[in-house]
Formats: structure tokens, C-alpha cells, sequence
């Protein structure tokens, strides 16, 4: 489980049972609050993106994902070769 101090761009994160990684992220001390982390998620199934802002408290789930290193041989018709 992540704390909203452990955001950083490129982090994975789940939201909803869905797969988010953290395009863009912003720190930010108000004077006498608490502080503030805006992040644009973007959908890592679908693609799309948005806004979502986080106080220092927050916490969430890490993705569930395997990343696998590949090489880009060639496209064949409608398949990739790798």
C-alpha cells in the first residue's frame, strides 16, 4: 500500500480496480494546511487521463501488474513479432 508521499511520475498505482500510472505530479505546502499532491493519472487500459489531487494522509493500492522487458522485432501483417 502507497502513502500520497510515495507519489512520483511513472508510479502504478490501481483506482477502482483499475490499472493508473502517474503521468504528471506536483507538490505543493499550503501556508497553515496540509500538504497537497495533484497528479494527472492516466488509465493504462484505456488510455484516458485526468486530474485527482491527494492530501499527505491518503493512501491507495499498487497496481497488480508484471512487467515483462521485450524487443520490437518487426509487424507482420496484424501481428507483432517479438
Amino acid at each position: 500500500m502507497y502513502e500520497a508521499s510515495d507519489l512520483r511520475k511513472g508510479l502504478k498505482m490501481e483506482i477502482d480496480g483499475e490499472p493508473y500510472v502517474v503521468v504528471q505530479f506536483e507538490f505543493s505546502k499550503p501556508g497553515k494546511g496540509q500538504a497537497l499532491y495533484r497528479c494527472k493519472l492516466k488509465n493504462m487500459v484505456t488510455g484516458t487521463q485526468f486530474d485527482r489531487t491527494y492530501r499527505s494522509g491518503d493512501k491507495f493500492n499498487e497496481a497488480n501488474l508484471e512487467e515483462h522487458e521485450m524487443e520490437y522485432l518487426y509487424k507482420e501483417k496484424i501481428d507483432i513479432v517479438s
